[in-house]
């Protein structure tokens, strides 16, 4: 039933990973196209080269990879804003490489619909995954730097996004989920398992991935919340994120005149404030109920990311929990 669906180009955002039967073969090729993400700092590398040539050897789809589809349930996407990365749903497989440097595995994610299954699609995805790391070097030098000045000397925990390979299939025995020619993406990430750590609200709070999400919200100076932060945490207390998303401010629009969204600066020029600024701020208190210490060492008073997360036109009354 799932292969039908796939082929009528149905979404499958409740399709169960477990239902596709663990396979191994050694029919399944995928060429590197772009491997651009692992000179990221912030980003763990995925070792592989470009015009690299991949045979997987094992395709496997555990239970534990189902959150990364919960962006795309229709109770939640329809709060996502409308655009390709909260709005296409994807599917997601553990996979071996037979010429990997990283036994440990990868996780392969494709597109559910053959007209997302593009190189532009994809580099929006790893655009997203890109500006994520970027945020989790400067973040991981913060907290480093707070750590020695407050003569802590130990192993201080950081925040790496696996870094995302942009492949194309070229041979496959599974025409109707992998078709040669579509373009997928696979991430170093050995887990079995993906944990929602700033989602909607209703996660486990975290103190890492809290004042990660602060932080970068305040470099930003309030133009980009990062969302759906999910992934693994290693032992050492480090978070290893897959697949993150970032909201980011709207541009002013007939629409947001219309709604009487905007108003003037101080030389005449339209400022956008976002749908509603009031309901902006309550969001950020969704996803952020409390502050961690570290937050409190560059926003003390918790005030300077809230009083810009309204005027930055970034429309987070959209996609998470009310």
């Amino acid at each position: 039933m799932g292969v039908a669906l796939s082929q009528c180009g149905f979404r499958m955002e409740h399709f169960s990973l477990g239902a596709v039967a663990d396979v191994d073969s050694q029919e399944l090729m995928l060429e590197v196209l772009s491997t651009a993400a692992d000179q990221s700092q912030g980003a763990r590398p995925s070792r592989l080269k470009e015009a690299q040539m991949l045979q997987v050897i094992s395709l496997k789809s555990p239970s534990g990879l189902e959150p990364l589809g919960f962006r795309y349930r229709d109770e939640v996407r329809s709060l996502w804003p409308d655009e390709y990365r909260f709005q296409a749903s994807k599917r997601a497989w553990q996979v071996h490489l037979a010429q990997a440097d990283r036994p440990e595995g990868f996780v392969l994610q494709m597109a559910s619909r053959n007209q997302e299954r593009t190189a532009d699609a994809v580099a929006l995805d790893m655009e997203d995954s890109l500006k994520v790391s970027s945020y989790a070097h400067r973040f991981n030098l913060y907290s480093r730097e707070h750590a020695r000045e407050a003569g802590f000397v130990d192993h201080i925990p950081k925040i790496e996004v696996a870094a995302p390979v942009a492949c194309r299939v070229v041979k496959t025995y599974l025409p109707a989920l992998l078709p040669v020619g579509a373009v997928c993406m696979l991430f170093p990430y050995a887990d079995k398992e993906v944990k929602k750590f700033v989602f909607d609200g209703t996660e486990d709070f975290l103190e890492l991935s809290q004042a990660f999400f602060h932080h970068a919200a305040f470099s930003s100076g309030g133009k980009e919340l990062l969302c759906d932060l999910q992934g693994v945490e290693e032992e050492d207390g480090s978070l290893l994120l897959i697949d993150p998303c970032i909201l980011r401010g709207n541009k002013v629009t007939v629409g947001n005149l219309l709604k009487g969204a905007v108003r003037e600066d101080n030389y005449g020029e339209a400022a956008c404030l976002g749908p509603v600024v009031s309901p902006a701020l309550q969001k950020f208190d969704v996803l952020h109920p409390k502050c961690a210490p570290l937050c409190k060492a560059f926003d003390p008073h918790r005030s300077s990311v809230k009083s810009k997360v309204g005027v930055c036109g970034l429309d987070i009354s959209c996609g998470l929990a009310k």
